[in-house]
């Protein structure tokens, strides 16, 4: 067992379109992921990642007990609450038109978001990096990769005297079906050395 495989500490949470490359392996924690990679937004609670998978057991009548089993469908989700409310959050979470107007003679500076009446639900790469620091006190980045997801309202707002609202976000993985097979839905990578 090894105390510097615990990972603790803050977690950033990255947005790309569809697509882009993944950060370079020697990355280091806490540095910009390039390209199109963007941090999204500060949280107010912990990200939660949860992956499943339903299986179909093999039954055959000569025994009472499955002689296999298969994957017959996988989900992984990413779930939080964003500490930051602009339009351009909210816009992630519902598909929405985010926009600006800045201030002028007789016209408010205002941030607005329109949603309603549209089908389509926009799709991003998402990630998030976490740190650990190892036995000779150095830090390095452990990350999650999501190639393809959907993002969603996952609760009510709540709006009180006694806490600050949030954006409860929930993030759903979709297939990406340019990897091969065994690499179609997500990577988790922990960097355990400097490169020499």
């Amino acid at each position: 067992m090894a105390v510097a495989d615990i990972l603790n500490g803050p977690v950033v949470i990255w947005k790309a379109p569809v697509g882009e490359a993944l950060p370079d392996d020697s990355t280091g924690a806490g540095v910009a992921w390039g390209g199109n990679w963007e941090t999204y937004a500060y949280t107010k609670a912990p990200l939660s990642c949860n992956y499943t998978a339903t299986e179909l057991e093999i039954m055959v009548q000569q025994e009472l007990t499955a002689v296999n089993r298969v994957k017959s469908g996988e989900n992984l989700t990413f779930e939080t609450v964003l500490a930051e409310i602009t339009s351009a959050r909210m816009a992630v979470a519902t598909s929405g038109t985010p926009s600006t107007t800045a201030a002028a003679a007789e016209q408010v500076g205002k941030d607005e978001l329109d949603v309603g009446g549209e089908s389509a639900i926009d799709q991003y790469a998402w990630g998030f990096e976490g740190t650990y620091v190892n036995s000779s006190g150095t830090q390095f980045p452990a990350r999650w990769f999501m190639y393809k997801g959907t993002a969603n309202l996952n609760a009510a707002q709540e709006w009180s005297v006694a806490d600050y609202p949030g954006i409860p976000i929930q993030v759903k993985a979709l297939v990406d079906t340019t990897k091969s097979a065994g690499s179609k839905l997500f990577k988790f990578q922990r960097v355990t050395a400097a490169a020499v």
